[in-house]
């Protein structure tokens, strides 16, 4: 076989005898074909994660030898082709993709059409009704499966030229089912409205299909991708009418006439809309306003209701003595105001007085729920005030709907059955999930908003902890004393004088501050694996899961993955062990969203305690519990040796290392830096330069995203408020 190594494509076709390996994060999968002819048992990888046994396929690609396994065709792409003996198609049928149809059904077909059975259900499904007798139903739904399968492959091939990512091929199937390749064909921009499909990948298979550059779809969808992108990438809400020309001009290469046209278009297909904010234009989705505008009133409502919960207790609060000026005058607030904001640094007591006015509202016998928008940070403040604490997702009673994202129980129609409502990590919420938050809250409850404005702006968009303390109607108490026992930590004056934007002389050891100064960046990834496998351990007396590795970045010598890889191989080698999806028992884990099925939320850390590489499950133990993963749910997991600052974000370990390198300096601003050193309990480890620290604290990196939320709320308070 080795004398047909060849450089040109090749097609082999045959039925696939087994699957050897399929992620369904990235489409990889290995299959062995079984050819009609001299060659059984090929084995074959690329995009076959979605090919099941029994099914007949046709791959396309050329011969390779690996070192491993030796002779390996590498597909591109593969096409479906009808299984061509009984036995093929029974097991072709008994894979998960025809789940729904009771085996009664599907060996009524074969019994009535053998070997022609898939072109049946293909071409004529009426047959399967009228001559198999199978339940009509069951007859839709076998022809949907079979041409969904047909689909992928399908698309799968039409988008092969344009080096689609397979998570995007994917995503679009997932979203239009049989009809992907027949809208792709007739509009790709189409394609858009399925999740993890970009414009760059839409408009190069446009440009394959023939479609013009100043083709009226291909303007619009470019206006919608340029506000999307500013969505995702730079937190805005909206964009000024002018600044959306600007950047769908930029993005399409066309000139700004061509570029409003593309506007105008794509807010007369409602795809866009358009909205005066503060007397100016705005340019966004309409969810993305009309979700705004949803949180404004809804905060607005609870501000102006007319009989609040606390208001006859708020005489009888009597703060304990050791609260500080401000810690006082924020437990008032929260009796006195519907809705009120705490903030502040670290040392100034936030917790402490969340933990007060829980106990003063207890003591009114009123219910009390404390949440927090990620999983680390919800079980955070659980540790700290002594009472339970939940996610907001989990608060709400979040369930998974078929679009991939979220149902709530609790929302408009029926809300959360407490007197208050505490939220900590405000400064995490996203507009979406602070508009699901304050809908879910009843008129008369109070809702008490906790956060550090100069943490990490939120992933998603918007800046809804900074407009509610700019906004002017929603009363604010900002705790700027540092307690006595916070007052001697190195920790706290570091992330004081990160805000300042001047940081003093660091030395090697100080109090809790401990600095590995490291020039040669091939020695950092080695320091911080030692430090964590070996010397933070033995000095603070620790666990290795109470020590948590921070970076900036993914990528880079000194990157999270670099890390991640480095640590793992000294914590929990492969050493030819089995895995799922890369994963090994052993291995630590973090859930990078919430997932309502299985009852785990982003920021949940964990540790992998079983797998099966057959069924491709894994077995994660959390504090919760222990839940098992399919390969599907799978991706949402990622190493958590080493996380990003922003993925630690309302987290807090025992001791953190900060890795701080002149490579991150794209990444390395002010209040990045600043999460990071606020993550730390008790010593923080930063490796790496002392001069690249003091680079960040100058680097300030304002909010400037663009909302609307703080001049909404002023609007409707002013209009709405007695005279």
């Amino acid at each position: 076989m080795t004398d047909r190594l060849l450089a040109t494509d090749e097609q082999l076709t045959g039925e696939v005898v087994g699957v050897r390996y399929a992620d369904t994060a990235t489409g990889f999968g290995v299959i062995e074909l079984d050819q009609e002819g001299d060659d059984p048992g090929v084995r074959c990888v690329g995009p076959l994660a979605s090919v099941v046994e029994g099914q007949t396929i046709t791959v396309v690609g050329r011969w390779t030898t690996h070192p491993r396994y030796g002779d390996t065709f590498e597909a591109t792409f593969y096409e479906q082709t009808v299984p061509t003996t009984v036995a093929g198609l029974r097991s072709f049928l008994a894979s998960d993709r025809f789940r729904n149809i009771p085996e009664r059904s599907r060996e009524r077909v074969l019994t009535t059409f053998g070997r022609g059975a898939g072109q049946v259900i293909e071409q004529d499904p009426g047959r399967l009704t009228d001559a198999a007798g199978i339940p009509a139903e069951h007859a839709q739904e076998l022809h949907r499966a079979w041409r969904e399968g047909l689909a992928l492959a399908e698309l799968v091939r039409l988008v092969e030229p344009c080096n689609w990512p397979m998570e995007a091929v994917r995503g679009a199937h997932a979203h239009f089912g049989a009809e992907t390749v027949t809208i792709a064909r007739d509009d790709p921009y189409a394609l858009l409205d399925a999740g993890r499909v970009r414009f760059a990948q839409v408009d190069a298979l446009a440009r394959l299909l023939g479609i013009d550059e100043i083709d009226p779809r291909r303007l619009a969808a470019g206006a919608r991708a340029a506000v999307a992108a500013a969505r995702r990438t730079e937190g805005h809400q909206h964009l000024p009418r002018d600044a959306c020309v600007d950047a769908t001009a930029q993005l399409l290469g066309v000139d700004h006439v061509l570029a409003g046209d593309g506007v105008d278009a794509a807010i007369a297909a409602g795809s866009l809309a358009i909205e005066e904010i503060d007397d100016a234009e705005v340019v966004s989705t309409p969810t993305a306003l009309e979700t705004e505008r949803d949180l404004a009133l809804g905060l607005a409502r609870l501000l102006l209701a007319e009989r609040p919960r606390l208001t006859p207790f708020a005489a009888l609060v009597r703060p304990a003595s050791d609260l500080t000026e401000g810690q006082v005058q924020a437990v008032h607030a929260v009796f006195d105001h519907p809705v009120s904001v705490l903030t502040g640094g670290p040392g100034t007591g936030k917790t402490r007085t969340v933990e007060e006015v829980v106990l003063a509202a207890e003591a009114a016998g009123l219910e009390v729920a404390l949440c927090a928008p990620t999983g680390r940070a919800a079980k955070r403040l659980e540790e700290l005030v002594h009472r339970p604490a939940t996610t907001i997702h989990r608060l709400l009673e979040a369930r998974p709907d078929a679009d991939g994202g979220f149902s709530f129980r609790y929302g408009r129609y029926e809300q959360v059955p407490f007197d208050v409502v505490i939220a900590d990590e405000v400064s995490m919420c996203d507009t979406a999930l602070a508009e699901r938050l304050v809908s879910a809250i009843e008129e008369g409850a109070h809702l008490v908003l906790v956060g550090d404005p100069d943490q990490l702006p939120s992933v998603g968009p918007g800046d809804v902890l900074r407009d509610l303390v700019r906004c002017g109607v929603i009363p604010v108490t900002e705790l700027t004393e540092i307690h006595r026992q916070a007052a001697d930590s190195r920790i706290v004056g570091l992330a004081r004088a990160l805000l300042t934007g001047e940081v003093g002389e660091l030395r090697g050891v100080d109090g809790d501050l401990f600095i590995a100064e490291e020039a040669d960046r091939r020695a950092i990834v080695p320091r911080v694996v030692e430090a964590v496998a070996h010397r933070a351990p033995d000095y603070f007396g620790v666990g290795v899961d109470d020590v948590q590795v921070l970076a900036p970045m993914y990528r880079g010598p000194v990157g999270v993955d670099a890390l991640n890889a480095a640590l793992k191989e000294e914590l929990n080698p492969a050493r030819g062990r089995p895995d799922t999806g890369g994963f090994h028992i052993g291995d630590r884990v973090m859930q990078t969203r919430n997932d309502a099925e299985l009852d785990v939320a982003n920021g949940d850390v964990g540790r992998i305690v079983d797998l099966s590489r057959s069924e491709g499950t894994l077995r994660v133990a959390f504090p919760r519990g222990e839940v098992t993963y399919d390969r599907s749910q799978a991706r949402e997991l990622t190493p958590a040796w080493a996380v990003t600052v922003h993925k630690a974000q309302g987290g807090e370990w025992p001791v953190v290392i900060l890795v701080c390198d002149r490579s991150h300096r794209m990444m390395l601003w002010r209040n990045l830096v600043y999460t990071a050193v606020t993550r730390a309990r008790s010593a923080l480890i930063v490796v790496g330069q002392t001069a690249t620290l003091r680079a960040a604290a100058a680097h300030d990196r304002p909010s400037n995203r663009r909302t609307g939320l703080a001049w909404r709320l002023q609007q409707l308070v002013e209009r709405q408020a007695p005279a």
